[in-house]
């Protein structure tokens, strides 16, 4: 199961590496010689017949982009400690929500996917783009082609879907959403630290704290912030985030520590467990 875990997120996002870590840290929290190499293989495998399949192309495309520099540090803390309060927000929204539709919800599965699926579907309709992965949301936000007067509406409305499509109990994830709303949210954060600083360094751009949030997003939501790191060099293919992303990263590790919130695959994991009794505990 952890070597399958691996090969799918070294296959979807071309990140091999990121398949082993997230593996080794999320998944096990420990190192031990048989589930490394299990990992390993499954995630290179995986990502070499995506490659072959696909293209070996980053994720995400970068062009004309300046590496941030030392300069993007403070703004890169900043920009995790909202990101971590964030995280904690998603996280605690989720689990209010999957505890509404138990408790309110009586309709059969076919029945509440079918509302959802129409939900979903007419967002799509108002809004094309707005459904889905994220991914082409994602690179549309990279590349700028995003209003910013529109960001707020799409970060909300992302949200709503992302909380609404997986208390459908259909199969499916929230990897991907948590990106896009990181990926969303550092946009905007971007785009208030460029009119704050219009004559600033040539690397505060938008387009940077897109990157910083969706690593400080997805490391405050899963806390694993060696994966969000990794994660993030090996979609955009730059090495030169990796400072303002260890600061924005540790920076959304930290908050969500201090504001005690458990990380998002391990509440999941505890929610779907059986109830003992407490005769039976005794």
């Amino acid at each position: 199961m952890s070597a399958g875990a691996g090969a799918g997120l070294g296959a979807a996002f071309n990140a091999p590496l990121s398949g082993v870590v997230f593996v080794l840290e999320e998944l096990h929290g420990n190192f031990t010689p048989v589930m490394f190499v299990a990992a390993f293989l499954a995630s290179v495998s995986g990502d070499v017949v995506a490659r072959l399949l696909t293209n070996e192309l980053p994720v995400f495309h970068l062009t004309g982009m300046i590496a941030p520099g030392v300069a993007t540090v403070p703004w890169a803390a900043l920009l995790g400690v909202l990101a971590g309060a964030g995280g904690v927000f998603f996280n605690r929204a989720l689990l209010l929500t999957l505890d509404f539709r138990d408790r309110a919800v009586r309709w059969p599965g076919w029945a509440l996917g079918g509302a959802v699926g129409a939900i979903v579907g007419l967002a799509a309709w108002l809004v094309p783009g707005l459904a889905g992965s994220g991914g082409p949301l994602v690179q549309s936000a990279l590349a700028g082609q995003i209003a910013l007067g529109a960001l707020p509406l799409f970060i909300v409305a992302r949200f709503c879907l992302t909380m609404v499509s997986y208390c459908s109990g259909a199969a499916g994830g929230i990897f991907a959403p948590l990106l896009g709303l990181g990926a969303l949210g550092g946009l905007l954060f971007g785009a208030g630290v460029h009119a704050l600083v219009p004559h600033g360094a040539a690397e505060l751009t938008p387009a940077v704290f897109c990157v910083l949030g969706m690593g400080a997003m997805f490391t405050a939501i899963v806390r694993a912030p060696l994966t969000g790191i990794v994660l993030m060099i090996e979609l955009t293919g730059v090495y030169g985030f990796m400072l303002p992303l260890l600061v924005a990263c540790l920076t959304a590790y930290g908050v969500a520590e201090v504001l005690g919130n458990t990380p998002i695959y391990e509440a999941l994991r505890l929610r779907s467990r059986p109830a003992v009794p407490a005769a039976a505990a005794g």
